[in-house]
């Protein structure tokens, strides 16, 4: 092996991979209209027992990769969607909406522990059932399980100010809201003289 030195002198700089800082963190209006999306393919849907349970999760997405594997099909080249109004999962070529699933319906969320690529989510409720819906992203699951936790708390927060707006309301602290507040620096319109 070589053995080199380097002089004393010799400035040192620490090597760092460059990361861009997220952008997005913490910005709600990014989950506006079509939200973040995402390439992926759908491994499948099955019915579980339970709403909740990571376990159950992880044996439910092994089930639909060893049916998948078995049927000697491809998985359907999917768009998924995060956005304010839910999960959406789309057909890629097509665009067709396949599925939509609203925040408040979605239960547990979890990553498959044997492939980096692959997670999976509980959709339903305790009168429908529920189902599991297992995907395999194009990129690593962790971006999409970031976004839909930033969602849900995105969600959580309106939800919240919404409660608080309409307990203000009852108390008759302010006037209902009937108009829509725009800001004054939106260059797209005119200022009013008063």
């Amino acid at each position: 092996m070589f053995n080199h030195k380097l002089p004393s002198d010799f400035p040192m700089q620490t090597l760092r991979k460059k990361t861009s800082p997220c952008k997005y963190k913490n910005e709600p209006g990014r989950f506006l209209g079509e939200g973040v999306s995402f390439r992926a393919k759908l491994i499948g849907v099955l019915e579980v027992p339970e709403a909740r349970g990571d376990r159950m999760c992880q044996e439910a997405l092994a089930d639909l990769k060893m049916a998948i594997r078995a049927a000697g099909e491809h998985k359907q080249r999917i768009q998924v969607h995060v956005a304010i109004d839910g999960l959406r999962l789309r057909d890629d070529k097509t665009g067709d909406s396949l599925y939509h699933h609203p925040v408040h319906k979605i239960s547990f969320i979890a990553q498959d522990m044997t492939d980096s690529r692959a997670f999976g989510y509980i959709f339903g409720s305790p009168d429908t059932g529920h189902r599991f819906f297992g995907i395999k992203t194009d990129k690593a699951a962790s971006q999409v399980v970031i976004a839909m936790r930033d969602l849900f708390q995105v969600v959580f927060e309106l939800k919240k100010k919404e409660v608080e707006m309409a307990k203000q309301q009852l108390e008759g602290k302010i006037l209902p809201m009937r108009t829509h507040v725009i800001p004054i620096s939106d260059p797209k319109i005119p200022k009013v003289k008063t």
